[in-house]
């Protein structure tokens, strides 16, 4: 009996971790999705990341990072023209990778698209120059690719 509920606790154990795997950072092959293609992902990143969870009311955003700092995912909320939408931006190899998906109109993403990129851009502009006169980091990406 004891090995049993052992096993129970193992694999109710396992669910949960499945459960709370982190988001792709690339999860679908193009930028444009459905709403319920943004929910869906939405309430995954929450699962994960909701500790992280940053409300902007003023912007209409929320930003959820991982644990490890290496994923960022913005969410608009009603009332930004863009929603619903979304960006994500990682870091790996001193590289940041962009990428974001709508739901609604493209032409209010786009800006939205593009000012993170501009944040990016001055976020490693401000980092000092190594000693090689090069900045380590890099913007890489389009929206859904």
């Amino acid at each position: 009996m004891k090995s049993i509920v052992v096993a129970a606790v193992l694999l109710l154990g396992s669910t949960m971790v499945l459960a709370e795997d982190p988001p792709e950072f690339q999860p679908f092959p193009q930028a444009r999705i459905s709403v319920a293609q943004w929910e869906a992902y939405r309430q995954q990143v929450h699962g994960a990341y909701g500790a992280s969870l940053r409300q902007f009311p003023e912007e209409h955003l929320e930003v959820l990072r991982s644990p490890d700092n290496v994923m960022h995912v913005a969410f608009t909320t009603a009332g930004h023209a863009a929603h619903p939408a979304w960006v994500t931006r990682s870091v790996h190899s001193g590289k940041v990778n962009q990428i974001g998906y709508f739901a609604g109109s493209e032409a209010p993403f786009a800006v939205m698209f593009q000012a993170y990129r501009d944040l990016t851009r001055r976020s490693i502009d401000a980092i000092p120059d190594e000693p090689a006169g090069r900045k380590s980091a890099e913007i890489d990406g389009e929206p859904g690719t």
